[in-house]
């Protein structure tokens, strides 16, 4: 039945969602590495499906909860780690949507010619430091988060695939 639900949930995501290529860097304080991830993400009305293909990995949020595939298999998160990662998918879901409401609920921001600066307020500000963030005719095209760890990932949103 999961099966089932998990197909249909992404047809009807390849159907009315918004995907895009991007490439994404991790950087790990702890350990002073980054990492090079290559993806595809789409937004979808609850939510957003990133597809890793070098990996053979897939996340499936639905708005509530993530779905992790690895090789076309399920496999099952530590609830610590979907937890963190639902933070992060919620916030990139509200700067693709871009709602300016939304966003001066939860951060102070900063625009310059270039560059818009979110410092956030409320919860979030004890997971994250910042955001710097691009668009281009209204469309993302640059995500650095700022960890409050140290960590930062840094994501470059390419053309709209078709």
């Amino acid at each position: 039945m999961f099966k089932l639900f998990s197909l249909l949930f992404l047809l009807v995501t390849a159907l009315f969602a918004e995907s895009y290529s991007f490439s994404e860097l991790r950087y790990t304080d702890a350990i002073g590495r980054s990492a090079q991830l290559d993806g595809e993400i789409n937004f979808t009305q609850d939510g957003l499906v990133i597809k890793y293909p070098k990996n053979a990995t897939e996340l499936v949020y639905d708005g509530e909860s993530i779905v992790y595939l690895k090789n076309g298999k399920e496999s099952t998160l530590k609830a610590e780690q979907e937890s963190n990662m639902i933070r992060y998918f919620d916030i990139l879901k509200m700067l693709h949507e871009g709602d300016e409401s939304e966003l001066k609920n939860r951060f102070q921001i900063t625009k310059s010619a270039d560059m818009t600066l979110l410092t956030p307020t409320g919860m979030i500000k004890h997971y994250l430091n910042k955001i710097e963030l691009t668009k281009e005719n209204k469309q993302l095209r640059y995500v650095k988060l700022f960890l409050k760890n140290s960590d930062y990932i840094t994501i470059n949103i390419d053309d709209e695939i078709r």
